[in-house]
């Protein structure tokens, strides 16, 4: 029985070794990882970086001079493509002729003609329209990607913050919460509770509520809470938090402040100065930031409810009481250049070409909408 069990041992072997021999045959090996010098891994590397500044940095919009927002798209392709072609030139076996390498040049700088060919000429006509998500089974919600802009707001105890989205409500999900935007991350115990989120939960006659995680916190299991009775569902709402490590109007306690229509309806003040806005852990988790829906313990989405939202910003400042009222009038323009604002989606005129992807106004981020949804025309 040994001498089975040991020839069927060195057969295995003999296998294994022969399909690792045959793999060394395929064009690509990467299994030599020696550094390779070569003037054109200098020239690509040059072109990631002024590609990667002009994809997030263009003026993206739908007037004469801006660029489509799907335009980005040329440019990541090609930043990607000039990545692969660096691992080519260091690990390809053979290696790529000089002509080749020529060519991954010339084809990174015609990516940049093809996007610089594409500004407009003229104003886009843009149908007017709302978007509806049918997020109350979180089968449906907007994944707005992974990014430290959205949670991380400076070094610790040196954050300040502001999210401001306008929302109407048609049906809620199953669940306690309906969640409109979240970042928010826990692992269900004590610690660990990260980033952000902004809802309406059922409990009582209804309100609404932000939760914030905190550090250093030894009560409420680091979260801080400040919520207002809700208003009517049905009906447009505009929704606005403020955060400010350093204090509001001038109380160092004073941290956290949450408007409804342009109006202060409930604020935070914490005693211990010394605690502050978690955002520690983002290195810890991938879930995206989610809209009409969240993740629950890095496990499943949840959470979720059917309505509108619109003007969604998120900016990198405490913005003041007159900033606030003035957005709720609707007598601010945004247009994706302010200084301190890190992303923001219109969600009010439906997209040319494919309508579930969204570029942010800042040219940075890109939403995509998941499920059932669709945009009603106004």
């Amino acid at each position: 029985m040994k001498k089975v069990i040991g020839l069927f041992f060195c057969i295995c072997c003999t296998l294994t070794l022969v399909q690792l021999s045959s793999c060394s045959e395929y064009k690509h090996d990467f299994d030599e990882l020696v550094e390779v010098q070569d003037k054109y891994i200098d020239d690509l590397d040059a072109l990631i970086s002024s590609v990667t500044d002009l994809a997030e940095n263009a003026d993206y919009g739908t007037r004469k001079g801006q660029y489509p927002a799907q335009s980005r798209s040329i440019l990541t392709g090609a930043i990607s493509n000039a990545n692969r072609y660096i691992l080519l030139i260091k690990y390809q076996k053979p290696a790529p002729s000089e002509a080749e390498k020529q060519r991954y040049i010339t084809e990174i700088d015609n990516a940049v003609k093809k996007f610089e060919n594409s500004v407009r000429t003229e104003d886009e006509e843009t149908i007017p329209a709302e978007l509806f998500v049918d997020g109350k089974t979180t089968q449906s919600y907007i994944d707005f990607g992974r990014s430290r802009d959205y949670t991380v707001f400076g070094s610790n105890g040196n954050q300040a913050f502001t999210v401001e989205f306008w929302a109407k409500i048609i049906e809620n999900g199953p669940h306690d919460n309906s969640i409109f935007l979240s970042t928010f991350f826990s692992n269900g115990g004590s610690q660990w509770r990260n980033g952000w989120m902004m809802y309406r939960r059922k409990s009582g006659s209804g309100i609404y509520r932000v939760t914030w995680g905190g550090i250093l916190s030894s009560n409420r299991y680091g979260l801080w809470e400040p919520s207002f009775t809700a208003p009517q569902d049905g009906v447009w709402q505009h929704f606005v938090f403020v955060y400010n490590d350093k204090g509001l109007d001038g109380d160092p306690a004073l941290r956290g402040k949450l408007y409804l229509n342009g109006v202060l309806a409930a604020t935070q003040t914490n005693g211990n100065l010394n605690e502050v806005y978690n955002s520690t852990d983002y290195d810890n988790y991938d879930k995206p930031m989610t809209g009409f829906c969240r993740w629950v313990n890095n496990e499943k989405m949840e959470e979720g409810f059917s309505g509108y939202m619109k003007k969604i910003r998120i900016w990198k400042e405490a913005k003041d009481d007159a900033y606030v009222l003035s957005s709720y009038n609707e007598q601010t323009e945004i247009t994706g250049k302010e200084t301190n604002l890190v992303a923001g989606w219109d969600l009010t005129s439906k997209p040319s070409g494919s309508d579930n992807v969204i570029l942010d106004l800042t040219g940075k981020h890109e939403a995509r909408i998941i499920g059932t949804y669709k945009w009603e025309p106004l």
